[in-house]
């Protein structure tokens, strides 16, 4: 039998640690990031599914009318890159501009398209519920 010294188990148990270490990054990014957007109003119908990194759009009725196509996946807005739910909407919501390029994986080729913020100025409106108003005590004497 061979005998293994103290130096050679350290460098192996140095060798294990580091290669457990490295591979937490890999071991931390298998979290589930799953977000829908779902909007319907007068005739219009949209719904962006976001899983793993990937925005989609599933549905969008008219499909002229929100710029992008069901099925496309959602790139970049303005330059940005967009890989959840709240980049896409922090890229449309922070434009001041009417019209901004989308580019999007179409049928597997990329395809900028320009967007009419108008359209999705009503999807992504966050309406804030009115803060509640403490009671009014009864007046004395009254």
């Amino acid at each position: 039998m061979r005998k293994t010294n103290t130096k050679t188990k350290t460098r192996i148990t140095t060798l294990l640690l580091s290669l457990l270490l490295a591979s937490a990054p890999a071991l931390a990014a298998t979290h589930t990031d799953t977000a829908r957007l779902e909007w319907r109003d007068a005739g219009h119908h949209l719904v962006v599914d976001a899983r793993d990194g990937i925005v989609r759009v599933t549905t969008t009725e008219p499909s002229s009318y929100f710029g992008v196509r069901s099925g496309d996946r959602i790139l970049r807005v303005d330059g940005q890159p967009v890989r959840r739910m709240a980049d896409l909407t922090h890229a449309l919501v922070g434009n001041k501009a009417t019209r901004v390029p989308v580019v999007v994986l179409r049928k597997g080729d990329q395809v900028t398209v320009d967007v009419d913020t108008a359209a999705w100025s009503e999807v992504l409106a966050v309406e804030t519920p009115p803060i509640p108003q403490p009671a009014t005590p009864p007046r004395a004497g009254g």
